[in-house]
C-alpha cells in the first residue's frame, strides 16, 4: 500500500463519517428531548398530586371540627330527640350517606345559626335510643342496681374544600338520659 492510497483512504472515511454524526445527533437530540418532556409531565403529576392530598386533609380537619359541632349541638340541645328538625333522623329511618342531598342538608343546619359551621360543612343526627348502662353497685339483696340511662346517637359529618375533596366522618356520641329536661 503506498502513501497515497492509505491518505485517500483516511480522507473518505473521514467524509463518509460526517454525515453519520449529524444524524446521531440528531437521534441523541430526539432522545434527550423525549426524557425532558416526559421528566416536564411527572412533576406536574406530583404537583398535582400534592396539591390533592393537602385539599383532602383539609376536608378531614373540617368534617372532624365540623363532628365537634354536631357533638356540641347535640349535648346543648333540650328535651327528647325532635325528629323534624332538619337533619335529625330516628332508628327507624334508614340513612344512606352515599345518597344524601348534603347540600339540602347545609342549608337546613345554616338556617338554626350554629356557629363555627361553614358554608362547605353538615352533619346529620341519628337517635339510636336509649341504652341503660351496667350497673357496678349491689342493693341489700345483692342484686346490682341499674346503671345511669344515655341516649345514644350517630353523627355523620360532611365537608368540602374548593378543590372538590370530600371527607365524609360518623362517630357514636352518647349523651346521659335526663327525664327532667323540658
Amino acid at each position: 500500500m503506498t502513501m497515497a492510497s492509505t491518505r485517500q483512504q483516511i480522507h473518505r472515511t473521514a467524509v463518509d463519517e460526517r454525515g453519520a454524526a449529524l444524524i446521531v445527533s440528531l437521534i441523541l437530540l430526539l432522545i434527550m428531548t423525549i426524557i425532558g418532556i416526559s421528566a416536564m409531565n411527572s412533576a406536574r403529576l406530583e404537583v398535582s398530586m400534592a396539591g390533592m392530598m393537602q385539599r383532602e386533609e383539609v376536608a378531614l380537619r373540617k368534617a372532624e371540627r365540623a363532628l365537634v359541632v354536631a357533638e356540641e349541638y347535640v349535648e346543648v340541645t333540650p328535651g327528647p330527640f325532635d325528629e323534624m328538625s332538619p337533619g335529625h333522623y330516628l332508628p327507624e329511618d334508614e340513612v344512606d350517606v352515599s345518597v344524601t342531598d348534603w347540600s339540602d342538608i347545609v342549608r337546613k343546619v345554616k338556617s338554626e345559626e350554629i356557629p363555627d359551621l361553614s358554608a362547605e360543612d353538615a352533619f346529620i343526627v341519628e337517635y339510636q335510643g336509649e341504652v341503660t348502662l351496667p350497673g357496678s353497685a349491689l342493693n341489700d339483696g345483692g342484686d346490682t342496681i341499674p346503671g345511669d340511662k344515655v341516649n345514644v346517637y350517630r353523627i355523620t359529618t360532611r365537608s368540602e374544600t374548593e378543590g372538590k375533596a370530600v371527607r365524609i366522618v360518623e362517630s357514636n356520641y352518647t349523651k346521659l338520659y335526663n327525664p327532667m329536661e323540658p
